[in-house]
């Protein structure tokens, strides 16, 4: 029988297809010995269906690249004819009328200069806008999962999809589980084997970009790991093994091996990988968080950390 390996996701996955299809992917790539068990999580997360109506612009705009070419010909050719102008009339003993024409010349480049000013301000503000709207649903998750409340409905989903996919003695002392959680995921799986009543038990944890250590020193977690003080907190027996995965230009991925200690007083393993060499693509677009499961490096590691 394939030893089951729980698969949680993370934050700002709404699409149960794409994830299936992700996990299934990396379920290809690993040992036939493992059986991948889906946990879908996004439909309880939170509401970002109008969070395009929060994301502020700015009212004006200076127009198309094509009207900025067009005015800046013909603002560079009056700047060049009024200088000219501005010459001749000063040749001929005409001061004021030079004076006139060449503050209307500098007018002129100062006009150009603005719009050129302002049309690159203009992309700057719809590159914020598009970061904001990638950003938001991410955000709006982490938010709602802090909520008591909700945090207890994700959990009961994830005791729902091991009731009814593996058996209800999965996850206990005796039937300890392999944990695969991505991103929040790792957060959701931490609290659930950390909590002080009917903890999950967990014998290989492996987190993909994941945060556990990082919402414990902001908000410590609840159930039975003390505030961090400076020196490592030790873990309860419910976590046996861990493998923290982590991309170098993963922005949303944080180390745990300085801040946790398992139940034996080893510290978790923080494996570095490099799912993309380009960083534009890895840190400024997210690549790197949102390739764990299909990249290279990263499941060249998962597999080296179920294999353990």
């Amino acid at each position: 029988m394939p030893d089951p390996v729980l698969v949680i996701h993370g934050i700002a996955t709404r699409n149960p297809a794409k994830f299936l299809k992700s996990v299934d992917a990396l379920g290809g790539a690993l040992d036939e010995r493992y059986e991948l068990v889906p946990v879908f999580w996004g439909d309880l997360g939170a509401s970002d269906e109008h969070l395009d109506k929060v994301i502020a612009r700015y009212p004006d705009r200076s127009g198309g690249v094509r009207s900025l070419l067009a005015d800046s010909l013909a603002a560079s050719v009056a700047s060049r004819l009024g200088r000219t102008m501005s010459w001749v009339s000063r040749k001929r003993g005409h001061d004021e009328a030079a004076a006139r024409i060449g503050e209307q010349a500098s007018q002129l480049r100062d006009d150009l200069k603005g719009r050129v000013h302002g049309y690159v301000n203009d992309k700057f503000q719809d590159m914020r806008s598009a970061m904001t709207a990638a950003l938001l649903p991410f955000m709006a998750d982490v938010i709602a999962y802090q909520s008591h409340g909700q945090r207890a409905v994700v959990h009961q989903r994830v005791r729902e999809v091991i009731d009814k996919e593996l058996g209800a003695d999965f996850g206990t002392a005796g039937k300890p589980l392999t944990v695969l959680a991505h991103s929040l995921g790792g957060v959701i799986s931490f609290d659930m084997a950390t909590a002080e009543q009917d903890p999950l038990y967990i014998d290989r944890f492996i987190t993909l970009g994941s945060q556990p250590a990082f919402f414990h020193l902001l908000d410590p977690r609840s159930g039975l790991v003390p505030a961090f003080e400076g020196e490592r907190v030790t873990l309860p027996p419910t976590i046996h093994r861990w493998t923290n995965i982590w991309d170098e230009f993963d922005m949303l991925a944080f180390g745990v091996s300085d801040v946790f200690r398992l139940y034996d007083g080893s510290p978790p393993i923080d494996r570095p990988v490099r799912c993309y060499r380009d960083a534009v693509r890895g840190a400024a677009l997210l690549q790197s968080h949102l390739g764990y499961f299909t990249r290279r490096a990263s499941v060249q590691a998962v597999a080296e950390a179920l294999a353990d």
